[in-house]
């Protein structure tokens, strides 16, 4: 066989390389991307070895009477060659816009009919069989029997079965998931048709949903169609690929599940619910619900809320109901399914070895992922760089090391090209690097959750209390310096990775979350919008004037303030429990604009921004939180400025992070001076702390009251805090 040309390989690589921006942003070991783009960089650094490599033959070339009509004959084949390569460059991209994963939806009005189901068994390679309403799909294993014609009902049976009972089906709650999908494209199709209109108005055009569910069943059928290949090569025991998620959702459920009726928010705090069946034929995991989701649930759940199964006050067939039509976008869901190894960055994972786990089965061709873009419209999770450590440490069975850093980008470094056989997380390294020359900080996680166009060191919000009852709450928060990834799919191999992975993601889903409840803008935006003449001169109105009432109320300490500045803090180490009050105009660490003092230790190599930046340190104190933190502050790279790095490597075991961690810091209200901190902690605190039945930790500054906070944290209310703590002065 002929190698192809060299004009041909530079221009394969051209068309390949020519990736949209978004795709090389996720492009790190844990996205759907990162097989691709480092197989299409490594296709570039092969074609410029072997274009070096011909234009130095080229050059060698000894110069002869014929060297004019060589280069005449190389420039006719160049000619051709590149024609060749454009035409074939257009067929492939229409192609792809027919067969990509990525292709349009186009609008489907034809009626449903078992014809259809028909022609999607036989595109996918399946025998098929047409009884009237009546649709067989056939692999080598797997039979599903497909009826449509009043009442949807699927029936599943396996060939090589031998305990199976022919009046029953040999996999329920597949068959009910295959019904149910079958059921919505029957609707959305009979909508689109003309032929239902009593229907009400959907969140989407009839004709586009439907083209929509049928590409969502075929979809199903082809992962079906890989498991039947696999249980075929597994002969008697082949079944067990189609039942695994099942088998999975039961080791969980035996080892978490309490006797006792519990709420579902309070057992997401601790465990990720399985739900067999969701949104694939797989198993689906809810990790995170937020507090709208929950309340949404409760008040739509039928008279009987406790579930059978789980001992939940939902119902399970509600939630998975709700989780696909009402509160898809206050969940967080991840999915555990078989995809080629091929796509996934392999890692050096080991096989489990704890008592009582449970190994996920094997095969060559196929690998287990936690997939968080299953559920759409989310392409996955925002975590910040050192639980995306910790999700690494647990996928590589090994302790994780905190200050073998390595530098990266806010979009991460790619692995050796030479070696793909090793993932390779250098990329989730704790940056060192992640200031540059100019003193400025490189994207944070914050950014890529809030504000993805653009990147800024502080960010405001207000909140206003819905009954008037304190002042609007000013709050401004210091972005963290640690980038952000979108966490899309984890390779794992045993029900504990899984469990101990989620269990990362929830404590990230927790602080999102929290996030989300506000509008968060740049600082430098609000402070431009919200500019004011000082003085009469300049446009004060006659109303702002001082008063005596004004002024009597000054000296009486009642007046109320326009609004509550609030600093809000996300620690990503773990701080030293709250100490008595500091004066804040005596401390020289009270956060009223002085640095923290140096280590002992320290030079000006080794400060934080540089030997030039002692202006920016300044600037980056965080008021109020040194009353607590003695003579050291945490400026979120993973250390403490006066921790040395032995210490600092000790401090947290393999597999471990600190809980998530949410600091405010307020004034006192008059006529009283100081600063309350308050801490809210997503699990363990410190020994005085306030612990709720949620598991939502809660510590504040001597003398206020902490025992009402969780509760309030949990239903949604963490920014409303300062607020309460005013009002009980």
């Amino acid at each position: 066989m002929s190698h192809p040309s060299l004009l041909t390989a530079v221009h394969d690589v051209l068309v390949h390389s020519a990736l949209p921006v978004q795709a090389v942003e996720s492009a790190h070991p844990l996205s759907t991307e990162y097989t691709a783009v480092t197989a299409q960089l490594g296709a570039v650094i092969n074609t410029t070895h072997r274009l070096n490599h011909a234009l130095n033959q080229l050059n060698d070339l000894p110069l002869s009477e014929n060297a004019t009509k060589f280069v005449a004959l190389m420039k006719e084949h160049a000619a051709l060659t590149s024609s060749i390569n454009q035409s074939a460059a257009a067929s492939a991209s229409f192609l792809s816009l027919l067969r990509g994963d990525n292709r349009a939806v186009y609008p489907d009005t034809s009626p449903p009919h078992p014809a259809k189901i028909a022609e999607w068994g036989r595109n996918l390679g399946m025998e098929v069989f047409v009884d009237g309403s009546t649709t067989v799909l056939a692999g080598k294993v797997l039979v599903l029997d497909i009826d449509i014609n009043d009442h949807v009902t699927v029936k599943t049976s396996f060939a090589n079965n031998t305990n199976s009972n022919g009046n029953s089906s040999a996999a329920p709650e597949l068959d009910a998931f295959l019904a149910r999908e079958v059921t919505h494209w029957i609707n959305a199709a009979r909508r689109a048709a003309g032929i239902d209109t009593a229907v009400g108005p959907s969140k989407e055009d009839p004709a586009v949903e439907a083209a929509r569910c049928s590409r969502a069943i075929q979809e199903h059928l082809r992962y079906l169609l890989m498991l039947d290949g696999l249980a075929a090569s597994d002969n008697e025991k082949g079944l067990r690929w189609f039942m695994e998620p099942t088998v999975v959702s039961d080791h969980i459920r035996k080892q978490v599940a309490s006797p006792q009726t519990q709420t579902l928010d309070k057992f997401l705090i601790q465990h990720a619910l399985p739900l067999p069946f969701l949104v694939t034929p797989s198993l689906s995991f809810l990790v995170w619900l937020s507090p709208r989701g929950y309340l949404q649930l409760l008040r739509s759940s039928p008279s009987s809320k406790q579930s059978p199964v789980w001992n939940t006050d939902i119902p399970i067939a509600h939630l998975k109901t709700s989780l696909l039509d009402t509160i898809e976008d206050d969940a967080t869901i991840a999915t555990l399914r078989l995809v080629p190894s091929a796509e996934v960055a392999q890692s050096k994972m080991n096989s489990s070895d704890v008592p009582g786990d449970h190994a996920l089965l094997t095969a060559p061709s196929q690998i287990w992922v936690l997939d968080f873009t299953a559920k759409l419209p989310h392409n996955g999770v925002v975590m910040c760089q050192h639980r995306m450590r910790v999700i690494q440490g647990i996928v590589e069975s090994r302790p994780i090391d905190l200050i073998s850093m390595g530098s990266m980008s806010s979009i991460g470094s790619m692995s050796s090209l030479g070696n793909m056989s090793n993932m390779n997380f250098g990329e989730f390294g704790m940056a060192s690097s992640q200031t540059n020359g100019s003193g400025g900080t490189g994207r944070s996680w914050i950014d890529l959750l809030v504000n993805k166009n653009s990147s800024a060191e502080y960010y405001t919000a207000t909140y206003k209390s819905p009954n008037d009852t304190h002042p609007p709450l000013h709050l401004r928060l210091l972005a963290p310096v640690e980038p952000g990834f979108l966490l899309q799919r984890v390779p794992v191999r045993s029900v504990k990775q899984v469990s101990r992975v989620l269990e990362v993601v929830r404590e990230q889903c927790w602080l999102n979350e929290s996030l989300s409840i506000l509008q968060w803008s740049p600082e430098t935006q609000v402070l431009q919008s919200t500019h004011q003449p000082l003085n009469t001169e300049q446009g004060m109105q006659p109303g702002d004037m001082a008063s005596t009432t004004l002024l009597a109320s000054v000296l009486a300490g009642t007046i109320a303030p326009q609004y509550i500045p609030v600093n809000v803090y996300l620690p990503s180490s773990a701080l030293s429990a709250l100490s008595q009050p500091v004066d804040p105009f005596t401390s020289q660490h009270s956060g009223l604009g002085m640095g923290p003092p140096a280590s002992a230790s320290s030079s000006s190599g080794a400060s934080l921004f540089g030997p030039g930046d002692l202006g920016m340190e300044m600037e980056m104190d965080i008021p109020g939180l040194s009353m607590s933190m003695g003579g050291s502050v945490d400026m979120d790279l993973g250390m403490d400025l006066s921790t040395s790095a032995d210490s600092m490597q000790q401090s947290h075991g393999p597999e471990t992070c600190p809980p998530p961690m949410i600091v405010l810091t307020s004034p006192r209200p008059v006529p009283r001076n100081g600063l309350v901190e308050m801490r809210v902690t997503l699990g363990e605190g410190h020994a005085n702390s306030v612990v709720g039945e949620n598991g939502i930790w809660v510590e504040a500054s001597p003398g206020v009251e902490t025992a009402y906070m969780s509760e309030v944290v949990r239903r949604g209310g963490v920014w409303s805090l300062p607020g309460r703590v005013w009002n009980k002065g």
